[in-house]
């Protein structure tokens, strides 16, 4: 997807939905690793995603992102009313990773609001907490996969045999072991929450 503007703005999330469902409009509704990828680009997102250029982001596109006392059940929350938009993470989540996850997904809920809006949902009421799942775990991915081909590219005018190899298997343990962290990080906090119902601490 090209890119005209490297200005964000508040109407720049329907920019991007209008653009993808005009690429998109042969075989809708995309997947959720074509959507991220789209996202990734258009956004310019650096391959590391961390929770305070989320919130950046989320202020250019006017979607106030916060971290909030939320109720045990709930790692996130967002809605809309008239012209204000927000989005509340809980503050409880203890694992790394886990608010940029929880934030992504409600940010991709907004997403389906702009494509609602133009008679093109990409969600059935039964996936959408799936899709969006999915969503926040393919972003982080392929924002990281983004840079990649950049790595490998300066990897290979290393001149030394031995060090060049080194940094290729580097550069693979690596991407597998952030894919892996990325993908299991939710399921991780559900293992939690799941432990700590069946056997609550009690002091």
């Amino acid at each position: 997807m090209d890119r005209t503007t490297n200005t964000i703005s508040r109407s720049s999330l329907t920019v991007f939905c209008q653009a993808l469902c005009e690429k998109h409009a042969r075989q809708w509704p995309p997947s959720e690793d074509a959507l991220a990828l789209e996202f990734v680009e258009f956004f310019n997102l650096e391959p590391f995603i961390f929770f305070a250029k989320l919130q950046d982001l989320c202020k250019d596109l006017g979607i106030a992102l916060t971290v909030a006392a939320l109720p045990d059940c709930l790692r996130g929350v967002n809605y809309r009313f008239k012209d204000k938009r927000e989005i509340l993470v809980s503050s409880t989540q203890s694992i790394a990773g886990l608010q940029e996850h929880t934030a992504l997904h409600e940010l991709r809920e907004h997403v389906e609001y702009e494509f609602k809006k133009m008679k093109m949902p990409v969600c059935k009421p039964d996936d959408r907490e799936k899709r969006a799942e999915d969503f926040a775990v393919a972003v982080r991915v392929a924002a990281f996969g983004s840079k990649i081909p950049a790595i490998l590219d300066k990897v290979s005018t290393i001149e030394s045999k031995w060090p060049r190899r080194a940094s290729y298997v580097g550069i693979g343990l690596l991407s597998v072991a952030y894919v892996l962290a990325v993908t299991l990080t939710p399921r991780l906090e559900e293992m939690l929450e799941i432990q700590k119902t069946r056997f609550p601490y009690r002091p």
